[in-house]
């Protein structure tokens, strides 16, 4: 049996396939293509974390939505201070095939975090300003989340 888990980040992890990281292709806007490089390396990066415990599938591809941060407590407090404008979050769902693959005795996502935890990233300049260059999984500073679907 397989578990659905929704991963929700202030990181662009928009989905774009492009894989090279050498050079711009010919006949490419260099700007526009490192954009979706970056993008692209964020989201990679958070499923090469997931994969240090699992074999995610990816349901669901990476979406952009937008929310007050007063209107949901799964990220850190500090975020909350800032609840008079929508901000850009992302979102995409993946399964897994065993339920307690990330639990670490406390809670069930705890080694996930963990693993997640202070691992860099890079801006794209679609996210909040104030976010920091690194995943952070601190009540305070908390930017990214899971939860089973």
């Amino acid at each position: 049996m397989s578990y659905v888990i929704t991963c929700v980040t202030l990181f662009d992890i928009t989905y774009t396939g492009i894989l090279n990281r050498n050079k711009v292709p010919e006949n490419h806007d260099p700007e526009s293509w490192l954009y979706k490089r970056n993008t692209q390396s964020n989201f990679d990066t958070i499923l090469q974390a997931i994969s240090l415990r699992s074999q995610p599938d990816v349901v669901k591809k990476p979406v952009k939505k937008h929310l007050k941060f007063d209107e949901t407590d799964y990220f850190g407090f500090f975020y909350q201070q800032n609840n008079d404008e929508y901000y850009p979050y992302w979102e995409f769902d993946f399964t897994v095939q065993h339920q307690n693959v990330f639990n670490d005795g406390i809670t069930e996502f705890g080694a996930l975090y963990n693993d997640c935890h202070k691992i860099p990233m890079l801006k794209c300049g679609n996210e909040w300003k104030q976010l920091g260059n690194f995943l952070d999984c601190t009540p305070e500073l908390q930017n990214i989340y899971f939860t089973i679907k």
